[in-house]
């Protein structure tokens, strides 16, 4: 009797497991599902590109924990391998209908040296390229390209940060470049101005699973970043890279496609120098203007000084026609002065020299004929005045 129970209760079992686990003759198993068509399926028939595929329903479709141990020189949580593709990809991460979506997370605690997300394209161990007590959120061994924007809320180092003359060693170069005239060599750049062309956004397709484990597949398209969408509306800016690199090649790099890109960051301390050979240019002229200024104000100081006290009056009678008196006055410390007489062309006529002790002189009509004449007062080289006398007949 109690084996007839124990028969019963196994073929109760086994039934009950036929219709959680199945195998077929071909080898493909399936779990929680009536599908085999997969060679491995969980709870859905899962897509037929799919080797193994898994619908969790509601809870983590894989959990893989790897409990290693100090002997281990590496211990894998999981380990994905894509070859011989025309686009292999080791492992795809797709997040989607979450408040928060993430198609990719990695995470590292408890470690000297920790690393959220590795990637390298030069399949070189990561041991060998971090010091101990190193931390990166993400860490990438070869060229790393975004489309999109880069958001960075400290530096970029490299990018933003470059090396000052006392850390990188260069200081007999400083001082070649300090001799040079880095004004004239920047001097003739052109700048030119271009609009980026908008790539054509790309469609995701997303393969969708029902509960009937039948697969749906649905294509839509990348949300634009809103930084992106101005940038490719902005006019840009650039210098002629042919033209700088006549005078600077170190700043100037060729791509494999030939094109050419300008290092603007390393440009900042040749822009410096040359403010300063400005700086430095303007400080001569405005020396020179200051000093052309005060040697114009002692002048006009010293004209001044020889004008005050010399003074020129109307020649009486005026008009005349035998004889006038022009009378003038001298200051005390005048050297040199006279009393010229010019016709109307401006040729001199006479010339009376005078001294600070007299105050007058007489000219008589028969010494300069009929007509109109000018007399000036002449002290020390400079002209005190001028005035008009008439000789009637």
């Amino acid at each position: 009797m109690k084996r007839r129970v124990l028969i019963i209760c196994f073929c109760a079992l086994a039934l009950s497991a036929s219709a959680q686990f199945k195998v077929l003759s071909n080898g493909n198993v399936s779990i929680q599902n009536t599908s085999t068509s997969r060679s491995i399926s969980f709870n859905g028939a899962g897509s037929g590109s799919d080797y193994i595929s898994c619908n969790s329903n509601g809870k983590s479709g894989i959990n893989l924990l790897a409990l290693g141990n100090n002997n281990m020189s590496s211990n894998y949580g999981g380990s994905f391998t894509s070859i011989s593709g025309t686009t292999s990809i080791g492992l795809k991460g797709y997040a989607d209908y979450g408040t928060t979506s993430i198609g990719v997370f990695g995470s590292t605690y408890n470690s000297t040296t920790r690393v959220g997300v590795y990637g390298s394209v030069n399949n070189s161990n990561i041991n060998n390229i971090l010091s101990s007590g190193n931390q990166f959120a993400g860490l990438f061994d070869g060229n790393v390209k975004v489309v999109g924007s880069i958001t960075a809320t400290s530096t970029l180092q490299g990018a933003l940060l470059g090396e000052s003359s006392s850390e990188s060693g260069s200081s007999a170069s400083s001082l070649s470049l300090r001799s040079a005239s880095i004004v004239g060599s920047l001097w003739g750049l052109n700048v030119t101005t271009y609009q980026k062309e908008r790539p054509e956004i790309p469609k995701d397709t997303v393969i969708i699973y029902d509960f009937d484990g039948d697969t749906l597949e649905r294509s839509e398209a990348q949300e634009s970043d809103i930084i992106d969408e101005q940038f490719y509306g902005k006019t840009h800016y650039a210098l002629d890279a042919d033209r700088l690199e006549e005078t600077f090649p170190d700043l100037v790099y060729v791509n494999k496609d030939g094109s050419k890109v300008i290092n603007y960051m390393e440009m900042i301390p040749l822009l410096v120098q040359s403010i300063n050979e400005l700086n430095a240019k303007i400080e001569v002229l405005e020396s020179q203007t200051s000093e052309g200024t005060a040697r114009k104000a002692r002048s006009a100081t010293d004209i001044q000084k020889s004008l005050s006290g010399n003074r020129l009056y109307q020649n009486t009678p005026n008009p005349f026609k035998e004889q006038t008196v022009i009378r003038f006055s001298l200051a005390d410390d005048v050297q040199d002065a006279a009393i010229c007489i010019f016709d109307m062309t401006g040729k001199t006529i006479r010339k009376f020299p005078v001294s600070s002790g007299m105050d007058s002189v007489s000219v008589g009509g028969y010494e300069l004929g009929e007509g109109m004449f000018l007399y000036s007062l002449i002290v020390n080289g400079q002209e005190i005045n001028t005035k008009r006398m008439i000789i009637s007949k």
